[in-house]
């Protein structure tokens, strides 16, 4: 939501031929009822994390991690510096999505469950990657009007090739190559196909109803893989 209002009121989404419609940009909401259901859910969130730091008995110190969580979840696309529009996005989604997301819960569940918590870097990299895909769809659909409103996204300082070359590295890294490195079954490998596949579909996407497509099966490609992960426990 943040996202929508942000991009909404500098007028980037009116140069999104192809995207699905937004709430700001396309009249659906009003700006200030967009924003202000951002916040309330942001207060929901952190209220949510307190009690689970509360009720897992976990250090402290991970009140900053989330306090840093919704700081950015705001400066993704707003404030002065936003990460999406000087070519931080990728490195914030891996990061976050990734890393941020799986052990920080991995944390608090160890942390309440009173055991010693064991970091998985390269699963966490792994979903931290393939999450990121879906920026890298949505970035690659919109280089042209990204360009246009000086949209610095990684697609657009480095080139659309670039976005095909990220997409199917993501793929690569995360179902082939971290598995290996860690010993994980092969299994997970399966999932490398259907990214292969949607990889070719992304090549040739043009119109909205193709660039949807890529965006559907990228999603389940991350619902596969975690699934899968879970299973190879």
């Amino acid at each position: 939501m943040a996202n929508d209002y942000f991009d909404g009121v500098r007028g980037t989404d009116d140069y999104r031929n192809n995207a699905p419609e937004r709430m700001v940009a396309d009249g659906l909401l009003l700006p200030i009822h967009v924003i202000s259901a951002a916040t309330v859910i942001l207060f929901l969130a952190f209220f949510v994390g307190c009690a689970a730091l509360w009720i897992s008995q976990s250090s402290p110190l991970f009140l900053v991690f989330g306090l840093v969580c919704i700081f950015l979840a705001i400066g993704y696309t707003g404030g002065p510096f936003p990460l999406a529009y000087n070519g931080l996005g990728d490195i914030f989604v891996i990061l976050f999505f990734g890393f941020g997301a799986m052990e920080g819960t991995k944390f608090i569940l160890s942390s309440a469950l009173l055991i010693p918590w064991e970091p998985d870097w390269y699963t966490a990299l792994s979903l931290g990657l393939l999450i990121n895909n879906l920026l890298v769809v949505n970035n690659y659909r919109d280089y042209m009007g990204d360009k246009k409103v000086g949209k610095k996204t990684t697609v657009v300082i480095l080139g659309r090739q670039f976005g095909l070359s990220l997409y199917i590295c993501s793929i690569i890294v995360s179902t082939i190559v971290n598995p290996w490195i860690s010993g994980k079954s092969e299994l997970i490998s399966i999932t490398a196909i259907l990214g292969l596949w949607v990889w070719f579909k992304l090549n040739k996407a043009s119109t909205k109803n193709e660039f949807n497509t890529v965006l559907s099966f990228t999603a389940l490609i991350i619902l596969v893989h975690g699934c899968l992960v879970v299973y190879c426990k």
